[in-house]
């Protein structure tokens, strides 16, 4: 069974032949160590590129789905609108401001360059008002050519692997441009304003949406952080009533062709679940265990409704424990979630630099000898 079957199956709540394998990225210091891990053991037909994206390491390592694509098919603000409105500039050489009104950072972290979210630009209503009314309100470009071309470049790689296309947020940039306790504010005192910066990136958000649509994945992702560690950023009673709608319109444009969408954010999610499922959505990523995103009971309760993807912890497993300790959290999750299929093993996060590589392939060699259909734990 290739990467395409055994991930399709997993969202159709099937069993594939083993549990798939998703990674959400991979950062660079730790794309190094495979490299040179890989480097002499790569011919021709292992090369996957998708979108500017190498996933050949990816493939090589055993893994079946990784996000990072659909940057060309995004929409975008006119150029005309940024000559007329230009961004920002800051003191600081090193920071700047993006379109969504956040102040990042650039930096280096083991000689690669990253650019870190600081804080918010927009600190007040006027400022707020001014900057939608600028940026948003109007029609956005987009390359009309850019699913055609995409498409050359996934057709050579159909059931090898499956990259996943992303989707445009609306919850996360909102509140980190205007910040959290502005966000509260206008919540209590003025929600239709949070409501039209909602509807107003909705719209762009569903244009891009058509033209993914367009393009030939088969799985598309919605990555829109909106939880804390234990808890919500906001009351899921609110977020059904101002971000589910938004994420319905968006999805039924993916769901009008037969796609599967996840969605994305660390943290404590679980409250948002009934809404997810409303909205649409196939799946859920991340399902954070030191943020009590408890496998076994997700799987229980929602495990007909919704592909599990994720629950493998990187803030102390993978960094810091042993082999042993991976091997048996891996068959943990596999007991907890993968029997009648729906469900993807994956890092809650990023594979990040403080991974430990024995580690790293550790977990995924135990799938593929314990995550074996039917499972027999």
């Amino acid at each position: 069974m290739d990467s395409r079957e055994r991930i399709l199956k997993s969202f159709n709540h099937e069993e594939p032949d083993r549990v798939p394998i998703f990674f959400q990225s991979i950062m660079p210091n730790f794309f190094k160590k495979l490299e040179q891990e890989y480097e002499d053991k790569i011919e021709d037909d292992d090369i996957i590129i998708v979108d500017g994206k190498d996933f050949t390491l990816y493939k090589k390592l055993g893994v079946d789905m990784a996000w990072g694509c659909g940057g060309s098919l995004s929409v975008h603000c006119p150029t005309e609108i940024l000559k007329n409105y230009p961004l920002p500039k800051l003191e600081k050489n090193d920071e700047y401001v993006d379109i969504d009104g956040r102040v990042h950072r650039k930096t280096k972290l083991f000689n690669y360059d990253y650019n870190w979210y600081l804080r918010p630009y927009l600190t007040n209503e006027d400022l707020v008002d001014e900057w939608y009314e600028n940026y948003f309100n109007c029609e956005w470009d987009f390359n009309p050519n850019a699913p055609k071309l995409l498409n050359q470049q996934l057709k050579m790689y159909q059931g090898k692997f499956v990259p996943t296309c992303g989707l445009h947020a609306i919850f996360e940039p909102i509140w980190e441009g205007i910040g959290l306790a502005l966000f509260a504010k206008l919540l209590r005192k003025n929600k239709s304003k949070i409501k039209k910066y909602i509807d107003l990136r909705t719209k762009h958000a569903v244009q891009q949406a058509k033209i993914a649509a367009e393009a030939d994945f088969d799985v598309y992702n919605l990555c829109d952080d909106s939880a804390f560690k234990q808890n919500t950023m906001i009351d899921p009673k609110i977020h059904r009533e101002l971000i589910i709608p938004a994420y319905k319109k968006i999805v039924n444009e993916l769901k009008k062709v037969g796609k599967k969408v996840f969605f994305h954010s660390d943290g404590y999610t679980e409250p948002y679940f009934e809404g997810l499922i409303e909205a649409g959505f196939d799946g859920v990523e991340s399902l954070e265990p030191a943020s009590g995103m408890n496998l076994k009971k997700l799987k229980e309760k929602y495990g007909d409704k919704l592909c599990l993807i994720g629950n493998i912890d990187v803030s102390e497993l993978l960094p810091m424990r042993s082999k042993d300790d991976v091997r048996k959290e891996v068959i943990q999750c596999i007991k907890d979630a993968a029997v009648g299929g729906g469900y993807i093993l994956s890092p809650c996060t990023d594979i990040t630099d403080s991974c430990k590589f024995e580690n790293v392939l550790e977990m995924i060699e135990t799938v593929k000898k314990f995550g074996n259909y039917p499972i027999s734990l």
